[in-house]
């Protein structure tokens, strides 16, 4: 039995895991997985398009799907990392001097962390370049961050997400 106020609860929670989904994407800045603890960035490079970008519907489904899965691996690497160094430096996916810095085995926890960000985006039907591109703009463009945070909700609330 819910109480009344349980339902609304919920729905607070799934809005700001939404939120720190998204807020844990915009760190990845360099873009894609950062390993941001704020920094770790899964930040593959890419050239900026001119003009403003269109997004289709299905590509930001397919964003806020991979962002939702991105999420709890980013935050495990974090930890995983903090374990051994302590605050966690920021780390780009395509800036070998930023893992290789790292002590012990965190090297490898970044790499395999951004090989799986890099997996885990293409078989969302995106491609790294793709995928960063939509993360800056919603960086920038208020009204397309709620969209996507929106889609984030939707997919959360789903009963397949349970």
């Amino acid at each position: 039995m819910k109480l009344p106020h349980q339902g609304h609860l919920h729905r607070l929670f799934i809005q700001s895991t939404a939120i720190t989904i998204l807020s844990g994407v915009g760190l990845l800045t360099g873009w894609v997985p950062s390993l941001t603890a704020p920094s770790l960035t899964a930040s593959f490079s890419t050239t900026a398009r001119a003009g403003n970008p269109t997004f289709s519907n299905q590509e930001i489904t397919n964003y806020a799907q991979a962002a939702i899965a991105l999420e709890s691996r980013r935050h495990q690497a974090v930890e995983e990392i903090k374990r051994i160094v302590g605050q966690v430096p920021r780390i780009v996916c395509d800036e070998p001097t930023s893992i290789n810095m790292l002590p012990g085995n965190a090297p490898q926890i970044a790499v395999s962390y951004c090989d799986q960000a890099k997996r885990i985006i293409e078989s969302k039907g995106l491609t790294v370049s793709r995928f960063n591109e939509i993360t800056r703009h919603q960086q920038s463009d208020s009204r397309f961050r709620e969209r996507i945070q929106a889609e984030i909700l939707r997919i959360m609330q789903s009963p397949d997400a349970r």
